[in-house]
């Protein structure tokens, strides 16, 4: 009996999280099988509401690839032991035998839990992640795809909001805050944005150094004081005390794996700076733009993304299971190499210690040399009457 295949997204999306589907099913279609999509990630299959997607069209195929969000819909469910069999009587139905979860570390735990079970029962069922995240925070992969792409919009934000704020000859201190739970690599690609014109941002808070208040005082009044009034600050939603607890919380809401929900360390910087330096503060959120800016991403992002998708279709039919597809950095450039889910699910990669300048609150070379080939290209997303078209089918 010939087996088919399904793939599901997870978690929050990027700009290049679809691109990742579209390789998946250019590949998938060589091996002339019938291809579904779930919506709303696991809870699809959970609820038996599969897309077949065995004849999309090249036109809708191509609009997928460069299309943000998740075009068939994410989710954030962590599997009840009930769920398992519901979901081997989704497979069973459709004749599912190859299982691939786009998705970051919760996820990657949601496919090897899926495996093991698959194991346990005897079943012949091959279950593949593929990763993909904003925060760059998937361990034994060389980066995420979307991340190339989230730190592309923010430097590029950055350095031209950085020329907005310095129009006007009187004091202004701009805090932007970017996405990034516990590790501090969005934040890190504020730096970036500095060139022989702008040197903005002046100031990068990491999740990975902890937060005092005074320190932060001290830093904010030198560079207002060495600028003339000017300060431009980009800091990570997830900074912490020395205690390990989060600075501000929008609210004190998580979701199923624990995640709690981000937000406002923006706001709780301006109203420090407010008490102590100046009144005038501005504070950018950047929020979802970072991860659904599709129009800016990076090239290197995208094809890193279809690759990935491309080769967990290569090996699945080969008949590997419970694996992740990582990306290599090799003398020839990105290529996609394998790690067991096992040694990814549930774990964070942080910016690196020797990558932080905390006393100068910076990063260093490596940091730069690092980022820069992530964000390299830009994508050829389709215009009609001026502004993207995108597709979904959800």
């Amino acid at each position: 009996m010939k087996k088919n295949l399904v793939l599901a997204q997870s978690g929050g999306p990027t700009s290049v999280i679809n691109a990742s589907c579209y390789g998946i099913i250019k590949e998938a279609r060589k091996y002339e099988i019938k291809l579904y999509a779930a919506k709303f990630g696991i809870e699809g299959i959970l609820q038996n509401n599969l897309i077949d997607m065995t004849n999309i069209s090249e036109s809708d195929l191509n609009l997928l690839r460069y299309s943000p969000s998740a075009a068939f819909g994410s989710c954030r469910h962590k599997l009840k032991d009930e769920d398992f069999e519901k979901i081997i009587e989704t497979f069973d139905k459709y004749q599912i035998g190859y299982f691939v979860y786009i998705g970051g570390n919760d996820s990657m735990d949601t496919a090897h839990r899926l495996s093991e079970y698959i194991k346990k029962i005897g079943r012949d069922i091959k279950v593949i992640g593929v990763p993909k995240t904003i925060d760059n925070d998937l361990v034994n992969t060389h980066f995420c795809p979307g991340y190339g792409s989230a730190a592309k919009y923010i430097a590029t934000s950055v350095r031209e909001m950085s020329l907005d704020a310095d129009v006007y000859a009187k004091d202004i201190v701009t805090i932007v805050e970017v996405m990034g739970r516990n590790s501090g690599f969005l934040a890190a690609a504020g730096a970036l944005a500095r060139d022989n014109v702008v040197s903005s941002p002046h100031l990068i808070y990491f999740p990975e150094i902890p937060f005092d208040e005074n320190e932060f005082l001290n830093d904010v009044k030198t560079t207002f004081k060495r600028n003339n009034g000017k300060v431009f600050i980009v800091a990570s939603e997830g900074l912490k005390n020395k205690d390990g607890n989060y600075i501000y919380l929008n609210e004190q809401k998580a979701d199923a794996f624990g995640n709690v929900q981000m937000g406002g360390v923006g706001h709780y910087m301006r109203h420090l700076v407010t008490e102590n330096i100046t009144k005038r503060v501005k504070v950018v959120e950047l929020s979802i733009i970072q991860r659904c800016a599709a129009h800016a991403a990076s090239l290197a992002d995208n094809e890193a993304a279809v690759m990935v998708g491309e080769a967990a279709v290569k090996k699945i039919m080969d008949g590997v299971s419970d694996i992740m597809i990582s990306i290599k950095n090799t003398d020839n450039g990105f290529e996609a190499g394998t790690v067991p889910l096992s040694e990814v699910a549930n774990r964070t990669k942080l910016l690196p210690s020797q990558w932080i300048d905390s006393k100068n609150r910076w990063v260093t070379q490596d940091a730069i040399d690092y980022m820069l080939p992530l964000i390299q290209g830009e994508v050829k997303v389709p215009y009609v009457n001026g502004i993207p078209k995108y597709i979904r089918f959800i």
